[in-house]
């Protein structure tokens, strides 16, 4: 048995009514054995959202299943397997992944949908959205053009610990989406009818 295989997979914090859901590319092997998302030291994620603006308090990986009463934020993954590295992952894996992913979104539609990392993105819009990758290519961080029902895809610079040169990039990213998220919905004025009080 590989040590992918003796590690479970984390649940999908998930459900209508949700203002935000990060999205990662799969488990990996010492947050499956966690029980966290995000649960590896040298991994931002936490200290990152505690600072955003996104929470009121400092969080850790132990609160990832409170923060749906608390802040509205949710959690999943593309793919459920956990693995060393992304790179493991196959390609069926990773289409499936996109296909459920989608069907989770459609059905409880999160104000924002925040992908963590650009190839998470890209693998979601060619196999998901039915988007080509040279509509992908390039792409910036931040909100993106296409929506899933009503929610909105953002994508932000991964908060592993490899991609630590990002990191500031990446917090300046949530703090501009905590900022949007804090914003009143700009709302079309109601004109009464021609002689109406």
């Amino acid at each position: 048995m590989s040590e992918t295989d003796r590690a479970a997979s984390l649940p999908h914090y998930l459900r209508p009514g949700l203002r935000l859901v990060f999205i990662g590319y799969n488990p990996a092997i010492y947050s499956a054995r966690a029980g966290h998302y995000y649960a590896r030291p040298a991994n931002a994620f936490w200290r990152q959202l505690s600072a955003s603006g996104l929470v009121h308090r400092e969080v850790g990986p132990e609160d990832d299943a409170l923060l749906m009463d608390e802040s509205g934020i949710g959690f999943v993954d593309l793919c459920c397997r956990p693995t060393v590295r992304a790179e493991e992952l196959t390609r069926s894996e990773i289409v499936a992944g996109a296909l459920r992913l989608h069907s989770e979104l459609l059905a409880c539609q999160p104000g924002v949908a925040l992908f963590s990392g650009r190839g998470i993105y890209q693998h979601f819009g060619r196999h998901a959205l039915m988007l080509s990758s040279r509509a992908l290519a390039g792409r910036a961080y931040g909100e993106q053009p296409e929506r899933i029902g009503v929610t909105v895809p953002w994508v932000v610079p991964s908060s592993s610990g490899l991609a630590r040169r990002w990191h500031g990039e990446r917090l300046d990213w949530l703090r501009k989406l905590a900022a949007e998220l804090a914003s009143p919905p700009m709302v079309s004025p109601v004109h009464s009818p021609a002689g109406g009080s």
